[in-house]
């Protein structure tokens, strides 16, 4: 606990912001304390700490603290985050302090497509992707950026997405803020944070830590209804069930009410293929619920409010410690442990969860490994032409790009990219888009690393709501599940599929597997295909 010292201290960094951040605590955590007054200072930084140890007060009231005295009328704080649910959730807990301070957040993902060009934003809260797509569209509007904040950094490190939003820092700050700006990544504890700090930030950043890792409690089982039998026996009600896939989180929400005492109307289902409007729902019942499972992908991985959670299923192992330490923080928020059921569903998942449950006791995860994806520099050079209308020299480009890979591989993907028509050379050995790159970035399909499979959307031709999105492949098909349930396909179009609820559907395949290869390899040349040919 902070001493009435430390607590002095972080109010004096902060006289404008500490109010309305955290006078509402009873006390300050440990990151708080290390981390406020060095932020309020300016510095660069990775925070590290745990999940739930105040790690977005740490970092948010620091740098409103400083923009109140560079307020530009244009955003000035732009906070990264990897999922649109933390978004909106994050937007539930900053918008009071920062109305308190006059400082006006606008939240822009794929959900919330809303034009920032004309408006009063001081904080903008963004996904990589769109974070890619208003750099292209208004790059004006970042001139007065003072910070740039990237949340659960240690979800995007060692990713495509984590390459992509590399770049996007080096773009903002070489090419589009007037001042250089403050750099802060959030992390949980990671074995490599100074890494970690100079891969997204591009800096050598100072590492803030705090707080200590909690316990973990981390049971194996043979199946869901052990599973289901361990939370009983420990009177636990409240769950959140992580699958891997979409399309077993669907298999397992209508499986679990045939398994336990929690009925059908207890159970829900939640992934990013779900219409928001039918996410949102499931986050407002589930955080009203005392009792009730929530069956998810990543969605819930990372701090979305949902109230209290007594312990966590994990149906089958994740691929990554990161993303494993990430689920089992969700359980036992009420208590001062984790607690995690785990559930192998192939002979490997036990020997992985074991591996898992070590790393996590031990409070660090491995550290990132592998070489850049070839793929982004193709996604970026799309981006960066298609927002740049006039081109950019070449030498700039290799410039931008060199820390995904060696200068004689980039200049392959160019010259392969002009051979095929998708990028142009102008005079002053420029490089420039050409018509059909800009097709493609009017349409919005040059800012995701994330996958490539054409989705159609699914609508109840009951009532005519939205219910989600499903692979174009599936809508092909005479049954579909999503949101939890079965449902009869009834008629279909080329962009959206029509279906009534249908009880007692077997077998209905809700989403096929994502391709692994990022959207962009097609476009690689061979030689790039399988990776980097060279050394850096």
């Amino acid at each position: 606990m902070a001493s009435a010292e430390d607590r002095l201290i972080v109010r004096a960094a902060l006289p404008r912001a500490f109010g309305p951040f955290l006078s509402r605590f009873p006390s300050l955590t440990t990151v708080q304390v290390n981390a406020i007054p060095a932020l309020a200072k300016g510095m660069d930084a990775v925070v590290v700490a745990p999940a739930a140890s105040g790690k977005t007060e740490a970092v948010l009231a620091p740098l409103c603290e400083r923009l109140l005295s560079h307020r530009t009328g244009a955003p000035g704080i732009v906070y990264i985050v990897p999922t649109r649910a933390l978004s909106n959730d994050l937007e539930l807990r900053i918008a009071e302090p920062c109305g308190a301070l006059g400082l006006r957040v606008v939240v822009r993902t794929g959900d919330r497509p809303a034009d920032i060009a004309g408006a009063e934003a001081d904080i903008v809260v963004t996904t990589p992707e769109s974070l890619d797509s208003l750099m292209c569209r208004h790059a004006e509007r970042f001139a007065g950026v003072r910070a740039i904040a990237i949340d659960e950094a240690h979800l995007l490190d060692g990713s495509s997405r984590g390459d992509q939003m590399r770049i996007l820092v080096r773009r903002l700050v070489a090419w589009h803020c007037k001042t250089t700006p403050q750099r802060v990544a959030m992390t949980a504890t990671v074995a490599d944070p100074s890494g970690l700090g100079l891969r997204l930030l591009g800096v050598d950043a100072a590492i803030l830590k705090g707080g200590a890792t909690r316990p973990v409690a981390i049971e194996i089982v043979d199946d869901l209804k052990a599973a289901l039998t361990a939370l009983r026996r420990d009177e636990l009600t409240k769950a959140i069930v992580f699958c891997n896939t979409r399309r077993r989180a669907e298999e397992v929400g209508r499986l679990l009410p045939g398994l336990g005492p929690w009925p059908v109307e207890r159970v829900m289902v939640h992934h990013a293929s779900l219409a928001r409007r039918e996410r949102e729902d499931v986050e407002k019942a589930f955080r009203r619920w005392e009792a009730g499972l929530l069956v998810c992908t990543t969605t819930m991985e990372l701090g979305v409010d949902v109230g209290n959670i007594d312990a966590v299923v994990l149906v089958g192992a994740p691929d990554s410690a990161a993303s494993f330490a990430q689920r089992v923080g969700r359980g036992c928020r009420r208590r001062s442990g984790m607690r995690a059921v785990c559930v192998p569903e192939v002979p490997a998942d036990r020997v992985a969860f074991e591996t898992l449950a070590g790393a996590a006791a031990a409070g660090e995860m491995p550290p990132v490994e592998g070489e850049p994806d070839p793929g982004v520099a193709v996604q970026q050079t799309f981006s960066i032409l298609f927002g740049r209308r006039r081109g950019v020299p070449r030498e700039d480009l290799l410039d931008m790009l060199s820390v995904l890979g060696p200068r004689c591989d980039l200049e392959t993907i160019f010259d392969h990219l002009v051979a095929e028509g998708l990028i142009e050379s102008a005079a002053m050995d420029r490089l420039v888009a050409s018509t059909q790159l800009m097709d493609l970035g009017e349409k919005g399909r040059i800012h995701s690393t994330i996958g490539d499979m054409r989705t159609v959307t699914v609508v109840d031709a009951t009532s005519g709501r939205v219910l989600g999105q499903v692979s174009a492949s599936t809508a092909q098909g005479g049954s579909v599940g999503l949101a939890g349930k079965a449902w009869h396909v009834v008629g279909s179009g080329r962009d959206t599929v029509s279906v009534r609820a249908g009880a007692g559907i077997d077998g209905a395949t809700p989403f096929a597997r994502r391709p692994t290869a990022g959207p962009f390899a097609r476009y690689l040349p061979p030689s790039l295909k399988g990776g980097w040919t060279r050394e850096m």
